[in-house]
């Protein structure tokens, strides 16, 4: 998959490849911009569970930016509103387009569109690698955003990102839970070239499953070994006597590169994310292999729910776009930084579909 993207570049995208203006527009830039400056302005209100220092900046990280559109739009939105917002200078606002491959970085500070955001200093540009790294090297001011340096709560975008990041597969079935095994070959008996992105289409996958309990994430990070559990008991108590039983992908590549990025500020955050997925569990009723889409690259269907439970977990709150068909979800996620299980430490947490507020 890496393969894929680092061969295409931007190509991804202006070539039509890889699908991207549903959330590569002006009309979802400003929705997210009015998102970010509501929870700016919540934040600078008196008696705020989380406040912010005028003083240092507030980043902005966009996962994934790929072809820099939706940056573009997002960086335009916010510059026609940071005048409503006369308690946090819009000079502290900084924007920070990420991806892993070299070449669209390389793009992006080349770009006639983002050259003056870059200028000004409201813009920033660095690789970052979501499956795997832990800091982020910005590349103009060569600030380096790692755990606890951030003053302020950091902001997270994450378009099309997690859908094609790592994920586990569940099952529940006769009150069992059951992790998925995938075994992926090519229908082709002989490739030539083993990082060729084309053998995606020529991808053989056989699932089964075997019985596993609700500590499998038990060598995980010690401070999200006990809200993985949480989640897996939560579907355990959920699905266990459905008749239909339950197929559930865990976003576990999500879920972990959040842990990541949130400790940037202490846990303390706010994440907007957009992608083909469930938010509502009733979704995942039945037993069935995970749909693979295939895109050039491949992907999966984000599992919102799973992260809605692991920010409450968390001792966040979670808010979900409620039209059920809609092809893209959207959704909120807030942690305040009080990073602490809520109750006992192997209850489930609440379910997402009643929000707490901080």
């Amino acid at each position: 998959m890496m393969s894929f993207y680092d061969r295409k570049g931007v190509k991804s995208w202006s070539q039509g490849i890889v699908p991207h203006f549903i959330t590569c527009n002006a009309f979802i830039g400003r929705a997210y911009a009015k998102v970010l400056m509501g929870f700016i302005r919540d934040c600078v209100a008196p008696g705020a569970a989380v406040s912010l220092d005028p003083t240092a900046p507030l980043y902005i990280v966009e996962l994934g930016a790929g072809s820099g559109k939706f940056s573009f739009f997002m960086l335009k939105a916010l510059n026609d509103m940071v005048g409503l917002l006369p308690e946090f200078p819009a000079s502290k606002i900084v924007y920070v387009m990420t991806d892993f491959t070299q070449n669209n970085l390389n793009f992006w500070n080349q770009h006639p569109g983002l050259r003056p955001y870059i200028e000004r200093g409201q813009l920033d540009l660095a690789i970052f690698d979501a499956a795997n790294d832990a800091t982020i090297q910005l590349h103009h001011s060569g600030v380096t955003l790692a755990p606890n340096t951030l003053t302020n709560p950091v902001c997270v975008v994450a378009n099309y990102l997690f859908d094609t990041l790592c994920h586990d597969i569940f099952q529940v079935e006769n009150d069992e839970l059951k992790e998925g095994l995938i075994s992926v070959g090519s229908r082709s008996d002989f490739e030539e070239d083993a990082l060729d992105p084309e053998i995606i289409k020529r991808f053989d996958n056989h699932f089964r499953y075997r019985a596993v309990d609700d500590d499998y994430y038990r060598d995980e990070d010690p401070a999200d070994t006990q809200h993985f559990k949480r989640i897996l008991r939560w579907y355990l108590d959920y699905f266990g006597d459905s008749p239909s039983g339950a197929s559930i992908l865990m976003p576990i590549g999500a879920l972990r590169a959040l842990r990541r990025l949130t400790s940037f500020s202490g846990g303390r955050a706010v994440v907007l994310s957009g992608d083909k997925g469930n938010n509502n569990p009733e979704q995942f009723r039945g037993l069935m292999d995970p749909h693979i889409a295939v895109h050039g690259s491949f992907s999966v269907m984000v599992n919102y729910h799973a992260i809605g439970l692991y920010f409450i977990s968390r001792n966040g709150f979670v808010l979900h776009n409620p039209q059920e068909e809609a092809s893209l979800k959207v959704s909120a996620f807030v942690l305040t930084g009080d990073d602490h299980p809520l109750g006992d430490a192997t209850a489930p947490p609440a379910s997402p579909g009643a929000p707490r507020s901080p």
